[in-house]
């Protein structure tokens, strides 16, 4: 009965994800995409984002309460959400940065800086998903975090092929592309979440976590 509800429990956080994504490209696409706009769609696609939204956020937001609300007491936790939001800002930051250079004291066009930055944060950003992914099911099977990090190997690998090919097609062909990105993205991290809770094995020496950020 236990695995029954853990698995539905899954399943309905990874459509909440897909929703979101979905309805976050949706948005983007129906308020800034000027064919949308021209063919009269911005209204129909924006009213129906928010619906894949709001959608995502029911399914979504009661599971995050009971994760937060039965894991709290590990002091990893926090430190682990917390390390992630620093990680995500700084890189955004430091890439944007860096952006900002590359195009006053290079030749190259806007465009293709934004472009180069736009990758360059979507790789860094899944990659930095996939290593939370990681540390909230390490968390949630009470199991160390820091000598495990080798089962990361695989959904890494996977992740940055996938997005890469995802990119790929968002340069060649935007709106589409972005569409593909966005499921793609939501996609990564149901099957990262799947990898490290099911499909994952703990080694019989493991130990369960003790109370140190380990």
């Amino acid at each position: 009965m236990i695995k029954i509800l853990r698995f539905s429990r899954f399943w309905r956080l990874a459509t909440g994800l897909l929703f979101l994504g979905v309805g976050q490209r949706l948005l983007f696409t129906g308020v800034i995409s000027p064919a949308v706009v021209e063919e009269g769609l911005s209204l129909i696609l924006t009213l129906l984002s928010l619906l894949f939204l709001m959608i995502g956020t029911v399914l979504i937001f009661p599971i995050t309460i009971w994760f937060y609300k039965q894991y709290r007491s590990d002091q990893r936790l926090n430190y682990t959400i917390l390390i992630y939001l620093f990680s995500a800002i700084l890189c955004g930051i430091l890439i944007g940065g860096l952006g900002q250079v590359l195009y006053d004291n290079t030749s190259l066009e806007y465009d293709h800086v934004k472009i180069t930055i736009w990758a360059f944060t979507t790789i860094i950003q899944t990659f930095l998903k996939v290593i939370l992914s990681y540390s909230l099911v390490s968390i949630y099977k009470a199991l160390p975090i820091k000598n495990r990090v080798d089962q990361m190997r695989l959904p890494v690998l996977v992740s940055m092929l996938l997005v890469a090919f995802c990119l790929a097609i968002a340069v060649w062909f935007p709106i589409l592309g972005s569409f593909v990105l966005s499921i793609g993205d939501a996609l990564i991290l149901i099957f990262t979440l799947y990898y490290f809770i099911y499909l994952t094995k703990e080694n019989d020496d493991e130990r369960p976590y003790s109370g140190y950020y380990c």
